[in-house]
């Protein structure tokens, strides 16, 4: 078992005179810092992570002045990525790998027709700018829509169809669905479906002539005895991940492997990463965020917080006071503290 000692922030440049610097002026992100990330379900909880963290996606520099309204994008666009690999590692934890389950997230399987193996993808539909330019920039995004053209454009079948169906246009500009992010059209993207469940509102309202960054994860190609299992969930996991701390060097500190990372964006990957290492994830009862369980003891826990915690008793007394002493939701909303639209969604959540 590997245990880093800490994950520290690396940048060096040479100025005018030729002397080396290192940049040492960054926090470090912790567990912690995951968790606040993950309850930054509202805009104004956004907007103090970001500028709790900014500069997100680079460094601060005496000539950088990051802007604000993208870096809260980036980090809105990280932190939904990671609700998606949290979910999935709760999946895999709790046995809940059905089709049904993968498809509630977005997922698509082709091949079954074949009968012996079946290939599964998820799309992501990123909001920033800046997020999209370091991954693009790290994961060899150009090469690839490159090598995309080279190979399928030169068949006149192949171009033809990718032309019809909106993967290439007349400018020249390529949807490569190889690649860890390339630019789709908004009607590419509702056609094919390119994003998550969760994002079907933020699809909605695109542009269908705009074009808009879609990153594609690929599920693996399993045998049909492992394709709705824990491995299918790693597989997505594993792409997700990769794609977002390709900004890390692994370095030793008294000997022990010490990761540093390029930016608190690459930074936060590895702590989530890292946070996996004997834990288990489920999800709060009361309001469905992920929690990352680890050193557990005694009874399991099952929300949040304590604030979560007596939310969800007083969604019971609700249910109590309605199912079982037959009085109107008003009443029993006043008498359980709760409002009648909020109990019922923690008890839908929990199939109550």
């Amino acid at each position: 078992m590997i245990a880093f000692t800490e994950i520290k922030l690396h940048r060096q440049w040479v100025d005018f005179n030729e002397e080396e610097h290192t940049y040492r002026g960054t926090m470090t992100p912790s567990e912690e810092t995951l968790e606040d990330l993950i309850a930054a379900n509202t805009a104004e909880k956004l907007k103090e992570f970001t500028s709790k963290w900014l500069p997100f996606m680079s460094f601060r520099c005496s000539w950088e002045h990051p802007d604000f309204e993208e870096e809260m994008k980036a980090v809105s666009d990280t932190r939904n990525l990671m609700l998606l690999v949290l979910e999935l590692k709760r999946m895999a934890d709790e046995g809940d790998c059905s089709r049904g389950a993968f498809e509630a997230l977005g997922a698509t399987f082709t091949g079954r027709e074949s009968g012996d193996s079946e290939q599964a993808e998820v799309h992501f539909l990123a909001t920033s700018e800046t997020f999209s330019k370091y991954i693009r920039a790290n994961t060899n995004c150009e090469k690839v829509e490159a090598s995309f053209i080279e190979r399928f454009m030169g068949d006149e079948k192949h171009k033809e169809w990718y032309t019809e169906n909106g993967y290439i246009d007349e400018a020249g500009n390529v949807y490569c669905p190889f690649a860890s992010l390339s630019y789709a059209t908004g009607s590419l993207i509702l056609k094919e479906h390119l994003y998550l469940n969760s994002q079907e509102e933020a699809a909605q309202g695109i542009d269908p002539n705009l074009r808009y960054p879609v990153m594609s994860f690929f599920g693996g190609n399993l045998g049909m005895k492992s394709t709705y299992t824990p491995r299918r969930a790693y597989f997505f996991i594993d792409s997700i991940i990769r794609d977002c701390i390709q900004g890390l060097r692994i370095r030793t500190k008294d000997g022990l492997l010490a990761p540093q990372a390029d930016t608190n964006f690459t930074s936060l990957w590895l702590c989530l990463s890292d946070s996996f290492r004997e834990s288990r994830v489920t999800a709060c009862k009361t309001c469905g965020l992920p929690i990352i369980v680890s050193k557990e003891r005694g009874a399991k826990r099952l929300y949040c917080n304590n604030t979560c915690k007596r939310k969800y008793k007083r969604a019971l007394k609700f249910a109590t006071l309605v199912n079982d002493e037959g009085m109107d939701e008003q009443s029993a909303s006043k008498a359980s503290g709760m409002a009648a639209a909020t109990a019922t969604r923690i008890l839908k959540r929990n199939g109550l």
